[in-house]
């Protein structure tokens, strides 16, 4: 049972986590060291005091709002589950599986929607500084979501962001 929602919680740091890069590595560091580091070398001005609290004050909001994939209905609906096939049911089986992807989809649609808000955020705040345009002209948009979509962990071995954050 707990094998399966840490497997589901796997899946979803493994898609999470994607093709991001990081900008930061660990509760300790700095999460704009990247960004910062990015600004510089595209001849961009340095972000402001108020930009810098702006962008943290954004990414504390994003790991706060990200979902907890130690999700109660999920693992009822695991145990639900096992009884179902345990007892050879597999109408109540399948009404568990709904349940499941369900919950999950639910999870999935939370954590997307943290991502936009937070990269939404930061490039306005980019963009009100001036940084957005020479980041653009010398990374191009992609790199540029890149660097403000995931500056945070979504849990331990992610992968290539880190930073903190719930599971």
């Amino acid at each position: 049972m707990k094998l399966r929602i840490n497997s589901i919680a796997l899946a979803f740091a493994l898609i999470a986590t994607s093709g991001v890069l990081a900008l930061g590595q660990g509760k300790n560091s700095d999460p704009l060291l990247a960004l910062k580091r990015a600004i510089s070398q595209a001849s961009a001005p340095a972000l402001t005091v108020t930009q810098e609290t702006a962008l943290t004050t954004l990414i504390t909001e994003y790991r706060d709002s990200l979902p907890d994939y130690d999700d109660e209905a999920i693992e009822t609906a695991n145990e639900l589950l096992d009884a179902a096939i345990l007892a050879g049911d597999l109408a109540a089986a399948q009404v568990q599986i709904t349940a499941i992807t369900t919950r999950t989809v639910q999870l999935q649609d939370a954590l997307l929607v943290a991502d936009a808000k937070l990269a939404i955020g930061a490039i306005e705040v980019l963009k009100g500084g001036g940084q957005y345009t020479p980041l653009v002209t010398k990374y191009g948009t992609d790199r540029v979501l890149q660097l403000v979509k995931f500056p945070v962990s979504r849990g331990a071995g992610s992968g290539p962001v880190d930073g903190g954050g719930r599971r």
